[in-house]
């Protein structure tokens, strides 16, 4: 992971599942992000309680030949220059005021563009991660990224 990354959207759904869209900003708890709904129970858990993706991955998932935006895959955090899949479950991140820790690797089933309704699978596998909310606040695009603790470290 780069020494420092950026928040490029944070994304919610009122019903659940893929996709997600932009808000300003969005307020996360232990249990979840305020106002924001999943579509199977099992998402409901304190481990799950925010998914996280690196918007370079959008490249390499395109529809229509075009990159998809921010929440396409379902995911909260979109996150650039963080290099989230150099991570491995137990990491600490700092985003804005939030500090999560990285519980699960996560690969979407499906991409679709929140404008078109367009979908494609998610054949590459490209993964993001689950994590748990460590401490509680606010998160909005242009928040920087911060490691704040490897795995190494939490063991």
């Amino acid at each position: 992971m780069n020494a420092t990354g950026r928040v490029i959207a944070v994304c919610t759904s009122t019903s659940g599942g893929i996709p997600r869209y932009s808000v300003a900003a969005i307020e996360l708890t232990p249990q979840g992000i305020v106002g924001d709904k999943h579509r199977y129970l099992e998402h409901e858990t304190n481990e799950r309680a925010v998914s996280l993706f690196d918007v370079e991955l959008y490249e390499q998932l395109p529809i229509d030949e075009e990159p998809a935006p921010p929440g396409s895959v379902g995911e909260n955090i979109t996150v650039a220059g963080v290099g989230l899949g150099q991570l491995d479950a137990g990491a600490e991140l700092r985003l804005g005021e939030v500090i999560v820790r990285l519980t699960r690797r996560w690969a979407p089933c499906y991409v679709q563009h929140p404008r078109s309704g367009k979908t494609r699978p998610n054949r590459e596998k490209l993964a993001g991660w689950f994590a748990m909310v460590i401490q509680a606040g606010q998160v909005a695009a242009d928040d920087i990224v911060t490691l704040t603790a490897n795995s190494s470290q939490n063991h």
